[in-house]
């Protein structure tokens, strides 16, 4: 009896031994960052208008371009009635940070009956740069419509997206 007591104290022992802590442990502390950025934002203020226009049996382009100017090539007439100005974005994000914006290559005008007049060579006071001290700048995009002969009458719109990426 007494050996067996022997051998389970000696059993317990070794188990206890094979179960601890190991015999040496070290660590070590490192530093963890983040910057924090303001968020990339970018908002429509003021849409693309070119106005009211009149067409003829002859092709023509109207151009809205980013200081604000409006004319026309071809057969197309541009009326005095209706406004036109350019696309404005607002755009907010790290101040200085470097951006650049994309536009599409083609946008479709549909007047609700099948009609079509495409809008094409936008054009931007500014593609890429860097933001002011506040982190915000204006953005103005102009463009072209294509105006068929004889193009029909009617009320055209569309949507245009700009996509604003940090450089």
């Amino acid at each position: 009896m007494k050996i067996e007591k022997q051998i389970i104290a000696i059993t317990c022992i070794l188990i206890l031994l094979t179960i601890s802590a190991p015999l040496c442990a070290v660590s070590a502390v490192t530093t963890i960052n983040v910057t924090v950025t303001r968020y990339l934002s970018i908002t429509n203020t003021s849409t693309l208008e070119f106005g009211s226009i009149a067409t003829s049996a002859t092709a023509g382009t109207v151009v809205v371009d980013i200081d604000g100017t409006r004319f026309a090539t071809g057969g197309v007439t541009i009326n005095n009635s209706g406004s036109y100005t350019p696309a404005k974005f607002v755009i907010e994000g790290k101040p200085k940070a470097n951006f650049y914006i994309k536009m599409p290559d083609r946008v479709e005008l549909r007047d609700g009956y099948g009609n079509i007049i495409s809008v094409t060579d936008f054009r931007a006071n500014m593609q890429s740069g860097a933001l002011n001290d506040e982190g915000v700048l204006e953005i103005k995009i102009g463009g072209q419509i294509n105006l068929d002969p004889n193009q029909s009458t009617g009320d055209y719109s569309g949507s245009m997206v700009v996509e604003l990426n940090y450089s």
